[in-house]
């Protein structure tokens, strides 16, 4: 095998630690096929045909991303989310001829990230609110069950009816935040994958 594609798989491999050895060695031997039969003898016609080490690992990171969400059964957690639309962006960002595409999808993360921050702030405000009411409603409640029955059994109802409220409303809202993560992440995911099919063709 050439030198220089020996010393290239050297240091793509630096960059794939996060996966299984199996796997590297698969990647590997896919490369060492792919490089011999293009020809390929210096360098720069190596880094020509399939990029940088590092260009070429955030490609690969970002396909196995997607084969592993493929796999998960169920729903995938917001974080699983977060970390395939980022490692797909990376992969967008470090080839100039999809650096465009990259900064705007990375400009729709950011975004999407902000604007789950600020509904995640709100209703932290809010549940702190509401347990307040619910707790004082409860408190207040109990005391003036045995000074004014009406009145207590009117706050510990207020009460009651703010831990049902909370049981319902903070499932919903997660609900909601976690749809708009997926959203973002399935809509980062088809951009990737339509590239992928055009640079095939």
């Amino acid at each position: 095998m050439n030198s220089e594609i020996t010393k290239y798989l050297q240091e793509l491999k630096k960059y794939l630690r996060r996966l299984d050895d199996s796997e590297i060695k698969d990647i590997e031997d896919f490369y060492i096929e792919y490089l011999e039969d293009a020809g390929v003898q210096t360098r720069a016609e190596i880094e020509e045909k399939v990029g940088t080490p590092r260009q070429l690992s955030l490609r690969i990171l970002a396909d196995y991303s997607l084969k592993d969400d493929g796999k998960e059964s169920g729903g995938i957690l917001p974080k699983t989310n977060i970390k395939t639309a980022w490692l797909i962006i990376l992969a967008l960002l470090a080839t100039p001829a999809t650096l465009i595409i990259g900064v705007a999808l990375l400009g729709v993360l950011v975004a999407a990230i902000g604007v789950a921050f600020a509904v995640a702030v709100t209703i932290i405000a809010l549940a702190g609110a509401a347990i307040f009411i619910t707790l004082t409603s409860l408190y207040v409640g109990i005391f003036l069950l045995f000074t004014k029955l009406g009145v207590g059994l009117f706050y510990l109802g207020i009460g009651i009816i703010g831990i049902g409220a909370l049981m319902v409303i903070l499932p919903i809202i997660y609900l909601i935040i976690v749809t708009v993560v997926k959203m973002v992440a399935n809509f980062i995911r088809y951009i990737y994958r339509r590239f992928n099919k055009k640079e095939v063709r």
